[in-house]
């Protein structure tokens, strides 16, 4: 891989950093087109934690038209959360707001898939460990496996995570805050005689009632938990996702949580153990709010992570989904436009203004979201009044409106 001597130019069009949902989103969009991309993907395999668990809004629709054949079914809940407050929307059509329930993991094999069937080069385990502009492309440091080498593209799309190297080398801020909360999260086994299933959620002995697919708010926290064959059918009737939200003190985020730090922060939370058999997947988060300070600095772009973060779950994936999409049509025009194209008016260079704004919106209800989490008393005056709020059927479908043009 290097550069195109007969041509002089570079060999890819477009690199891609990260094989996440977002860069093999985009790399499956450009493909199609025609465009010559390459993902570099330092993992040398597929991470196997789970993450997300669907997409909402416009952003489940694309996805589903583009995974057309796949078995992926867009719904219409009648109930939905916002936060720790339950949106019930009702059912039909004037049901706004859009879901589909999928895996990340089975998101990114079908991504994946879609992406190769379509000539895009997926390399694992090649980390971009440095580049340099110049006026003609990006070359950029490669290193793998058997060693460091150098590859060279046309323009490189960050796509690389909250963490984002590229990001960084390219010098672009990342200005936001960090949560004072912390959220446990886990795959565990309930046996069928330790949960009932009630109402629009369980009754758990020496828990009691709790609601199913949304917050929970108890004295000592948050507590979700949602039967895995509800994103997944074929997961087994007795898995269930759970997590717990509390105050983070000194705790620090770790893909690698112990079973008893789970079982502690539950007993916390639900002041009562959870009986479940086996966990898996444990891991904890801490919300962090924050958007880049440009999207782009010459050649180099950002989507997804790399360029924004919110403090509260379920929008990273559907901006991100939105970054690729417009990214790709603009690198279309870019690299497959009229050869009449005045190439002053460069199409990359709207690419920030379309989406900070989107952006600036999914930041601000998920700021709000965050808000009417909190366990102090504003917290609890907040969801006080803003359960009044959307209790009426109307107000609730607005705030989905929201949600859906995410």
């Amino acid at each position: 891989m290097g550069m195109d001597q007969d041509a002089g130019l570079p060999e890819w069009e477009v690199a891609i950093a990260g094989a996440g949902p977002i860069g093999l989103l985009l790399a499956g969009e450009l493909a199609e087109a025609g465009i010559r991309t390459l993902v570099l993907e330092a993992a040398a395999e597929p991470s196997a934690i789970p993450k997300a668990n669907g997409i909402v809004g416009r952003s489940a629709r694309d996805i589903a038209q583009r995974l057309a054949g796949s078995g992926l079914r867009v719904v219409s809940p009648p109930q939905f959360p916002f936060g720790p407050v339950a949106l019930h929307l009702g059912s039909g059509p004037r049901n706004p707001l859009h879901v589909l329930a999928v895996p990340q993991r089975r998101l990114e094999q079908l991504l994946e898939d879609r992406a190769l069937a379509h000539g895009a080069l997926l390399r694992r385990g090649h980390a971009v460990a440095g580049f340099v502009q110049t006026d003609s492309c990006v070359q950029i440091d490669v290193r793998g496996a058997h060693g460091e080498n150098r590859v060279s593209a046309a323009y490189l799309v960050g796509c690389d995570g909250a963490r984002s190297f590229v990001r960084k080398h390219a010098g672009i801020g990342f200005p936001g805050f960090t949560s004072d909360q912390i959220a446990r999260i886990a795959r565990v086994i309930i046996p069928a005689d330790a949960i009932t299933p009630a109402g629009d959620g369980f009754d758990i002995p020496g828990i009691g009632r709790v609601a199913a697919m949304r917050s929970n708010r108890l004295p000592g926290g948050g507590f979700s938990i949602a039967p895995l064959a509800a994103l997944d059918p074929a997961a087994p009737a007795d898995l269930y996702l759970i997590s717990t939200h509390e105050p983070r003190g000194t705790a620090e985020p770790s893909d690698d949580v112990p079973v008893d730090e789970l079982r502690a922060s539950i007993r916390r939370v639900l002041s009562a153990d959870l009986p479940f058999t086996a966990a898996t997947a444990i891991r904890s988060t801490i919300g962090n709010s924050r958007q880049a300070d440009a999207y782009r600095a010459g050649r180099v772009l950002l989507a997804g992570d790399a360029a924004h973060i919110f403090n509260a779950g379920g929008s990273s994936l559907n901006a991100g989904v939105q970054d690729a999409l417009d990214l790709a049509r603009r690198f279309v025009t870019t690299l497959r436009g009229a050869a009449d194209v005045d190439p002053i008016d460069d199409p990359l260079d709207g690419y920030e203004a379309a989406r900070r704004p989107a952006v600036d919106r999914v930041l601000e209800h998920t700021r709000v979201q965050a808000a009417l989490s909190g366990d102090d008393e504003t917290g609890r005056a907040l969801r006080a009044v803003w359960e009044k709020l959307v209790a009426e059927r109307a107000a609730a479908r607005a705030v989905a409106r929201l949600l859906e043009a995410a």
